[in-house]
């Protein structure tokens, strides 16, 4: 891998990135920004984080699930160094998004024959990272990042394996993004993911996962999971399905 430091946009330099969206449209649908990016306000280095640029012409744009996953293991793979306190810095994921993702973020969330309205609101959403939501869902770089992040904290030393259980459903993804503490205990986050793998009823609905969680968070709060196996972590995650209204599911061993 060829590592760079990992440069991100000054907030003056954003602002008017943002304020110029219009102007810049051609370079957005068929350009790209490379005499922006060599102006100072673009090259701010994060001396404890790192890139590799080459990583990111392998991501698919097709928006599959699959590609979902694998963009995200890429995206993970390529950025060194960054905690979720550094990913909360929207100069980051816009400059990524405008330099070295910007083939990706283009084929992926621009159509070139939609009209104006819907493509500068296309680009503010994906290409920049505005607030809690558009640096951990919208942008297109920063939520494959977060994706991963979320499946590392719960499975840890895994390869990510728990990618495609986090990502079968948006509820799901956001049911982890948002409850910290289940993706920090990993034994109790495996049991999630087994469970999810287990039961299809969990991720057929939005709603089915929801009560599930809910239920996982009342029964679990006095559980000592780290001093409990496997077996008996399924069995309580089976409990919760069943008390949150799946039914006709027997527990059938690890």
């Amino acid at each position: 891998m060829s590592w760079e430091p990992l440069k991100y946009l000054s907030d003056a330099g954003l602002s008017r990135l943002r304020e110029n969206v219009v102007d810049n449209l051609p370079s957005y649908l068929d350009g790209d920004f490379s005499e922006l990016s060599e102006n100072s306000e673009w090259s701010l280095v994060l001396s404890d984080a790192s890139i590799d640029p080459s990583e990111f012409c392998r991501l698919d744009p097709s928006g599959t699930p699959e590609a979902e996953i694998e963009n995200s293991r890429i995206v993970w793979g390529a950025l060194k160094g960054l905690n979720p306190s550094l990913a909360c810095q929207e100069g980051i994921w816009a400059r990524i998004t405008h330099v070295e993702g910007l083939e990706y973020t283009r084929s992926r969330w621009l159509k070139k024959d939609s009209d104006q309205q819907t493509l500068l609101k296309s680009i503010n959403k994906h290409f920049f990272a505005k607030g809690l939501n558009g640096r951990r869902d919208d942008n297109a770089i920063a939520r494959l990042w977060w994706n991963a992040y979320i499946a590392n904290q719960m499975l840890p030393g895994t390869g990510l394996e728990a990618l495609p259980a986090i990502l079968r459903k948006a509820d799901i993804r956001l049911s982890f993004i948002e409850r910290s503490l289940t993706a920090s205990r990993p034994k109790l986050a495996a049991g999630v993911v087994r469970a999810i793998n287990k039961y299809d009823w969990l991720s057929a609905k939005e709603e089915n996962f929801r009560k599930f969680m809910k239920e996982l968070n009342q029964k679990g709060g006095g559980v000592m999971f780290e001093v409990i196996d496997e077996v008996e972590v399924d069995i309580f995650m089976l409990n919760c399905a069943q008390s949150a209204g799946m039914e006709n599911q027997e527990f059938s061993g690890v």
